[in-house]
């Protein structure tokens, strides 16, 4: 194979490299939701998918707009573990209030700040699942993120 051979397949090699990363980080973001506020919706749970490389959760929602099913991301299943999920503590049918960070554009969905199910709630981030807000500790600072 000649020198310029390889340049070429190397130098095309790299380049499927690159736009394959951009489009992995492209999905993977979260710039699409306003974490500057916090919406708490209330309903009932179709699915609850605790998994990497996000949780997904589909939560039939009745409101002004009629009922429907709105999909909520939320952290990797290591945060939810972390924060005192465990299996099956979620399960289709039951009765969920999740404060997300609603979605830039106004449309259905936002990332999962917190839960409260089956009268346990689930925080990340040093979030008040109530508020909104980082828990202060008792020594006054903010909660460990």
């Amino acid at each position: 194979m000649s020198a310029m051979m390889r340049k070429v397949i190397v130098t095309l090699g790299a380049s499927a490299l690159a736009l394959w990363t951009m489009a992995a980080a492209a999905h993977h973001s979260a710039a699409q939701f306003d974490f500057s506020k916090r919406v708490t919706i209330e309903g009932v749970v179709k699915e609850f998918n605790v998994t990497n490389p996000h949780t997904a959760a589909v939560v039939e929602v009745t409101d002004a707009k009629g009922t429907r099913d709105v999909e909520y991301e939320g952290h990797s299943a290591s945060h939810f573990y972390r924060a005192g999920y465990t299996r099956d503590m979620v399960k289709a049918g039951d009765k969920i209030a999740i404060l997300i960070a609603p979605r830039r554009d106004g449309g259905d969905g936002g990332f999962i700040q917190a839960f409260t199910v089956n009268g346990r709630t689930i925080g990340f981030g040093g979030l008040s699942p109530v508020t909104g807000k980082p828990v202060e500790s008792e020594s006054g600072s903010a909660a460990p993120k």
